[in-house]
């Protein structure tokens, strides 16, 4: 792991501590590198969605089916 990961999982921890403390709940130290994994995963996911150019020209689907 390089010098700039660390750093990165350590803010990346830091971030889940204090959210969780900001909404009334606590982490137990064994679950922390889990949820920490979770939150990074979802954020690259949130990144995909961003990142995917949609034009407005595009029609909106009609409904829904799985």
């Amino acid at each position: 792991m390089s010098e700039h990961d660390e750093e990165s999982g350590a803010r990346d921890e830091a971030v889940v501590i204090a959210t969780a403390r900001d909404v009334g709940l606590t982490i137990d130290a064994s679950c922390l590198p889990g949820v920490v994994a979770n939150r990074v995963l979802l954020r690259r996911y949130a990144a995909l969605v961003h990142g995917f150019a949609l034009p407005d020209t595009c029609e909106p689907a009609f409904e829904y089916r799985p």
